[in-house]
């Protein structure tokens, strides 16, 4: 199978950026085109949604068979692709596929909470199938999962959400650079509150990471300020 992945980044944050893609190295199935989007932004507006459309057009007509939307700053286990890929086969290789929940993981607060959402999946937790004719949201849109899963919920795109039998991925908030979502500078309530959990023995990350990852995470704002 050939897969592609998209990784919309823009040059603010390279140690997560290199993190990322040693993971994408470690994946127990390989990519055949990593579509790093990383030149400069052209103004100081959110830019997410451009660079994945961006990516997406650059694997227009290459064979490809899916493609993941992975996010330069987010933990991916050395299975998910291996994961995800085998769910998209099972589930006859619908246009979107997803998982029904998202952990974020604040590295700053050492807390995180699980948001549940039964009919989308996050874009760090989705596959698309390429040459696909649909109309994006605006360039500068925060939310482009919102939007593609929306596509399904309207009958434009077939879509399906499922649930994992283990944790493969973490989405991670810390504040570095521009963010195409929340919760990285706002709204830390979310890791305050009685749906929160406090993780400062770093137990979470340690059970649900393998261990160069568990140092990078764990250790990121030390090694930024040497």
């Amino acid at each position: 199978m050939r897969v592609g992945v998209i990784i919309p980044s823009r040059g603010d944050r390279p140690q997560l950026l290199d993190n990322c893609l040693r993971m994408l190295k470690n994946q127990t199935v390989q990519p055949e085109i990593i579509e790093l989007v990383n030149h400069l932004p052209e103004s100081k507006e959110c830019d997410i949604t451009k660079r994945y459309r961006e990516g997406y057009d650059r694997l227009r007509n290459k064979a490809i068979d899916v493609i993941a939307l992975m996010e330069d700053d987010d933990y991916y286990s050395p299975q998910y692709l291996e994961s995800m890929l085998g769910v998209w086969e099972k589930k006859k290789r619908p246009d979107l596929l997803g998982t029904d929940y998202t952990i974020y993981y604040h590295i700053k607060l050492f807390s995180y909470f699980i948001m549940h959402h039964m009919e989308r999946a996050s874009a760090m937790n989705t596959l698309i199938k390429p040459d696909l004719n649909f109309e994006w949201c605006p360039d500068n849109e925060p939310y482009t999962d919102l939007h593609l899963w929306d596509l399904v919920s309207k009958g434009k795109l077939n879509g399906v959400v499922f649930h994992p039998t283990k944790h493969y991925s973490i989405g991670i908030k810390h504040g570095v650079g521009m963010c195409g979502g929340r919760s990285h500078t706002d709204r830390l309530h979310r890791y305050q509150g009685n749906h929160s959990t406090q993780d400062y023995s770093k137990d979470f990350l340690r059970e649900h990471m393998d261990a160069e990852s568990f140092n990078f995470y764990s250790n990121y704002f030390k090694n930024e300020a040497k």
